[in-house]
């Protein structure tokens, strides 16, 4: 009840999302709402009781006193942000109830799509919304091509058994004010799970994973009828796939055992020239106790096209912490993946080791950049460098 009368007391601009404009000249600040109530929307399906605001900023400094150019709010929970050439997809994750007067398995999951433009210079507009079933995984599990937004997911029956889960790609497009499903291709790993995602044009690969790992070549050019075109399985998996040239693919991830043991980060590369005959090329492993952030911050790879070069960080163990760090590897067609250069963090002792967390290309030198400070070595022969900690 004191719940209640505390809603009931509430001014409608307290619920609206609201920015602080602060004039350091003057020394004063200001709140001030950044929508009206009455631009506020909500969703035909319930999708939470957030409220996302997509902010269009003024970059040119022509609107000192406060740079928002244009604001969108919608009633939703944001999860996952994806975006194309003009448009702003946010996805909105929701579990459902079970239906036990029903005796056909229900998805316990659904995800809603939410579309705004932003093909406007200044501008942005909410286009529409639309639901698949299932869980994304992240970002790389959407895709636009062609006015075609790709959803991967994965969905679980009410009782949560991963036996009976299963993962599609589904084909949405904008069709009177809604996202509405066009095509789809189901089935995928049956009994698993998506670990990673990578569309590429008119093509889609997904990679599922229980105990093998089988890498799904999609053929995505009709939106009405996507089709598998290809299988390849392999012990362990890829939680990360990156596009190499020459219709290659370099994949992330963990070695495993028939059972399904992970042993190890291994990178491999797979040549999907021909969707319908996915072949792995090369396979190298870093050994049965390491581990990579790649798995799940794709932020953390860098591959460096001129030189053929893959950076990651990684972890590896032995009865203790032994190394942390980051690895470069070659990438070839005809040579394949080669350890060129390995760079050990100074701090190991001192902190328990630290992994770089990103790796930019600065001229023809190689930064590594970590919590504790930033290693500068060479591009050409990668290896110990200089290490400089933040604040010396």
């Amino acid at each position: 009840r004191d719940w209640s009368r505390s809603v009931r007391r509430t001014r409608t601009r307290a619920w609206l999302p609201s920015a602080v404009v602060r004039d350091r000249r003057k020394g004063t600040k200001r709140r001030r709402a950044l929508v009206r109530c009455r631009q506020v929307r909500r969703t035909q399906a319930f999708s939470g009781l957030g409220t996302v605001t997509v902010l269009t900023i003024d970059m040119s400094g022509s609107r000192p006193a406060f740079p928002v150019a244009d604001a969108d709010a919608l009633m939703i929970d944001g999860d996952t942000v994806y975006a194309s050439e003009d448009r702003l997809y946010v996805a909105s994750q929701r579990w459902l109830e079970p239906d036990a007067t029903r005796a056909e398995i229900l998805d316990e999951s659904a995800t809603g799509l939410h579309a705004f433009s932003t093909g406007k210079a200044g501008e942005t507009g909410y286009v529409g919304s639309g639901e698949v079933p299932g869980y994304l995984l992240n970002q790389w599990s959407l895709s636009e091509h062609e006015g075609t937004l790709r959803a991967a997911t994965t969905s679980m029956p009410p009782w949560n058994s991963g036996a009976r889960s299963e993962s599609a790609v589904r084909t949405l497009q904008e069709r009177d004010g809604r996202l509405v499903q066009v095509g789809a291709v189901g089935g995928l790993g049956k009994g698993e799970r998506i670990y990673a995602v990578r569309y590429i044009g008119d093509t889609g690969f997904v990679v599922t994973f229980r105990q093998v790992d089988p890498l799904y070549t999609l053929d995505l050019s009709d939106p009405a009828k996507p089709r598998v075109a290809g299988e390849l399985k392999i012990p362990g998996y890829s939680a990360y796939l990156h596009p190499v040239g020459d219709g290659l693919l370099l994949g992330v991830g963990q070695d495993a055992t028939a059972e399904g043991r992970r042993t190890g980060v291994q990178l491999s590369l797979f040549d999907v020239s021909d969707l319908a005959n996915p072949v792995r090329l090369y396979q190298h492993g870093l050994g049965a106790t390491s581990s990579t952030p790649v798995e799940w911050d794709h932020h953390a790879f860098l591959w460096w096209g001129p030189r053929k070069l893959a950076v990651i960080p990684a972890y590896l163990y032995g009865d203790d912490l032994t190394f942390a760090g980051a690895f470069a590897f070659s990438v070839d067609r005809a040579a394949g993946i080669a350890e060129v250069g390995r760079m050990r963090h100074p701090a190991l002792e001192r902190f328990g080791g630290f992994a770089y967390d990103r790796a930019v290309v600065v001229g023809e030198r190689l930064l590594l950049l970590s919590e504790d400070g930033v290693l500068a070595t060479s591009l050409a022969a990668p290896g110990p460098g200089e290490f400089a900690r933040y604040g010396s």
